[in-house]
């Protein structure tokens, strides 16, 4: 089979900003055209569950600044260096032993233990939120719950005062960026000068905790002792990461999840009737609408993945949205069903990268979403929902309601 077509059909699904369709049908017209493509720069791309789960967990492959995704459009080298320097140095991009070292500092604050006694304080800023929607006519559910919310469960498990969130957050979008596999170098720049901002805010209030430690995670970050202790990159670094993982995939879950639950009016009232399946049906809507879609690997030494034989260099994209509609492990994959039986999703990755935080963001999922339809029994949609550009980070910018 020639791959040129199939790598066309790569380039289109990597730059198409998909709407709310989404890349799946995409994803499923290249899973039957080529389910493992070599392409002619080297790079594998996956799309079988059962492949990309492996390739996730092979500990041949690893992080390296080529899995940042694939560069389609011209990029000075000097910054592309710059951009995300010190986010680079953080566990998300580490292999061990110093993937280890870093996430072993922060891992039991996100243990399944400890976020179950983060329970009660979630609920009670779900409430909240959903007080001061409480006589409402519409509102949207992005910027008024999906993005408060986690911003607040995250800021407060960081210990990142609440005046100083609203201005964080923003520069966390700007800074993922260059994650986008069509990241061009005016996104690059941003990305740089937004790092550069939230590194010398962090910097400001690492010393702050580390002058006046408190109990939260950034007190524990600045006052490492011993083997845990880390240099001030790799300190900043992991505070930036850690605010930025704490809400952008929960976001895109609570949104991504809202949306296609509306679009599914049985499924809606299956939840509103039968609230206990909410532990489920966040794991259905996780891997319905991925929020994030894609997952890169670099060969660290030589191995065998799906078949094909790799060579140190060589980059490995998983497209985890396409895995988690693979038919061949989730029949009728295109259809929402909150009693879905099968294998937990590709949604957290896989393997030593695992998402540090996926209990935390489930809980919150699992939370909300039956307190809010119980709230407001007759949400419905109030105007079309706005996507945001780009395909790794799959979410909405906007989602208008009735309630």
């Amino acid at each position: 089979m020639e791959t040129r077509p199939a790598e066309q059909l790569l380039v289109d699904v990597l730059l198409t900003d998909h709407g709310p369709c989404g890349p799946y049908d995409a994803y499923r017209r290249l899973r039957e055209l080529a389910p493992v493509l070599v392409t002619t720069s080297g790079a594998l791309v996956l799309t079988r569950y059962d492949d990309c789960a492996a390739a996730l967990r092979d500990p041949a492959l690893g992080k390296a600044d080529e899995s940042l995704g694939f560069r389609l459009s011209e990029v000075p080298e000097e910054l592309q260096r710059r951009a995300m320097q010190r986010f680079r140095r953080t566990m998300l991009f580490r292999n061990p032993p110093d993937h280890k070292r870093l996430r072993h500092l922060v891992a039991s604050a996100f243990t399944p233990r400890h976020t179950e006694q983060l329970r009660r304080k979630v609920v009670a800023q779900i409430d909240d939120l959903l007080d001061g929607l409480s006589g409402r006519t519409t509102a949207d559910m992005i910027s008024e719950l999906a993005l408060p919310l986690p911003v607040g469960v995250i800021g407060d498990l960081l210990g990142v005062p609440l005046k100083d969130r609203t201005m964080a957050a923003p520069l966390v979008r700007d800074l993922v960026a260059p994650l986008e596999p069509a990241a061009d170098a005016a996104a690059v720049r941003r990305a740089a000068e937004a790092e550069d901002e939230l590194a010398e805010y962090f910097s400001r209030l690492l010393t702050v905790k580390r002058d006046r430690p408190e109990d939260d995670l950034l007190s524990r970050l600045a006052t490492a002792r011993g083997d845990d202790v880390l240099d001030d990159d790799e300190c900043v670094g992991s505070a930036i990461l850690l605010f930025a993982a704490g809400f952008e995939t929960t976001t895109n879950l609570i949104g991504n999840g809202l949306a296609a639950l509306l679009d599914a009016p049985d499924q809606l009232a299956m939840l509103r009737e039968r609230p206990q399946l909410a532990a489920a049906a966040v794991e259905e809507l996780l891997r319905y609408d991925t929020p994030v879609q894609t997952d890169g690997r670099t060969v660290l030494e030589s191995t065998r993945v799906a078949g094909v034989d790799l060579e140190p260099g060589q980059v490995v994209l998983t497209l985890l949205g396409a895995a988690n509609r693979d038919p061949a492990r989730y029949p009728d994959p295109d259809r929402l069903d909150l009693t879905r039986a099968g294998p937990s999703g590709l949604s957290f990755g896989s393997g030593i990268h695992f998402c540090l935080g996926a209990s935390l963001a489930r809980m919150e999922g699992a939370e909300l979403f039956p307190r809010l339809i119980a709230r407001f029994p007759d949400i419905r949609p109030a105007g079309e929902p706005v996507w945001r550009p780009g395909l790794s980070f799959r979410g909405l910018a906007s989602l208008p309601v009735a309630l």
